[in-house]
């Protein structure tokens, strides 16, 4: 039976979101609360806990002002300590799967595997290869893993749930969007340091891959060509209108940054129709805090031909206008993904 409350928590390089949902008797989910809150410049790097206790202190921050207060959470895990994968294994059972894991798995995961943990799912029998079936490993180092524990429970928070990114997009959207009739979509999630592309076929994760591309690359660049801080190269690139900053020049920088963008993308989708399935993709949804940036959308739907639609899940969950600005929802949806797709985990869900 699903928990009356839940809590998603997304720990991200730049900023904590968290998103506070309640189960509704007559289905659907209620709003209950939603924040983002800033970290200082280098508190996680490459997903690396660099400043534990200031990521804590944001956590708590936000945690303070939910309604029901659950210790219970859902976070996902992302970076290079973490290794999301499909391939073929000879077909058997999960029970059997289980017992020998770390012996099928060992030759798709580039650790060491005693210091890694596995989790799987089993998509089915491949339709072109008889006893072949189609599974996907997930693997976090060990270590990695143990620093998002040890922090939640300096936050006195109990995980419930640890997800990668991907699947907690894919939640997402299986309750949201699920009802577009297109067979093959691509969920591409634009962070601060990486850029995801999840591509679905049938409702079923097809191939996902991760790209060392984000928007601190843009604030960066800011950072270099206004001789500004951080912080307001931050505020810039979301529309703070500051003195002394050239339009044009501004807009350069974007423009420059949104072609790298479509041009990388560009390969990932060219090689998943050329070497994974060659029925083409139908829709792009695009999430994450760069879904917006400047020309992104437009340029991506352009060089790809294929229809691209800028993710908003707070338009399909009910909440109260009166306690939460829709202003501010419409304005945070597409960066509150992930969170959103956490929070719609259940106590059913393993932790592994």
């Amino acid at each position: 039976m699903a928990v009356a409350r839940a809590i998603g928590l997304d720990i991200g390089s730049n900023s904590i979101k968290m998103v506070e949902l309640e189960r509704s008797k007559k289905g659907g989910h209620n709003l209950q609360f939603v924040g983002i809150a800033p970290l200082p410049d280098g508190s996680i790097v490459e997903k690396q806990l660099k400043k534990p206790d200031v990521v804590a202190r944001a956590i708590k921050s936000l945690h303070s002002y939910t309604v029901g207060r659950t210790k219970d959470v859902s976070i996902s895990l992302a970076g290079k300590s973490v290794i999301v994968k499909q391939v073929a294994m000879t077909s058997m059972s999960d029970e059997q799967l289980e017992k020998q894991i770390s012996i099928e798995a060992e030759p798709y995961i580039p650790f060491d595997i005693k210091d890694v943990n596995i989790d799987w799912y089993i998509m089915g029998n491949k339709t072109d290869k008889e006893n072949q079936m189609d599974v996907v490993l997930v693997a976090a180092k060990q270590d990695f893993l143990n620093s998002y524990i040890d922090l939640l429970k300096s936050c006195n928070l109990n995980p419930v749930v640890i997800d990668v990114d991907p699947f907690a997009l894919e939640v997402m959207y299986e309750n949201f969007y699920s009802l577009v009739p297109e067979e093959i979509i691509a969920i591409i999630n634009v962070g601060a340091n990486a850029i995801n592309i999840n591509i679905l076929d049938k409702m079923a994760c097809k191939y996902t891959r991760d790209l060392p591309l984000g928007g601190d690359m843009i604030t960066r660049e800011i950072m270099r060509f206004f001789d500004v801080s951080y912080e307001k190269a931050e505020d810039i690139k979301r529309g703070a209108r500051l003195d002394k900053i050239n339009a044009r020049n501004l807009r350069r920088i974007f423009s420059k940054s949104v072609e790298n963008y479509v041009s990388e993308i560009r390969k990932i989708i060219d090689f998943f129709s050329q070497n994974i399935s060659y029925d083409p993709i139908q829709k792009i949804f695009l999430c994450g805090g760069g879904a917006r940036t400047y020309g992104f959308s437009a340029a991506l739907e352009s060089e790809l031909n294929v229809p691209v639609e800028i993710v908003n899940p707070f338009d399909y969950l009910k909440y109260d206008s009166q306690k939460i600005d829709p202003q501010y929802l419409e304005e945070i949806g597409p960066q509150m993904a992930v969170a959103v797709g956490l929070a719609l985990r259940t106590e059913d869900d393993k932790v592994k």
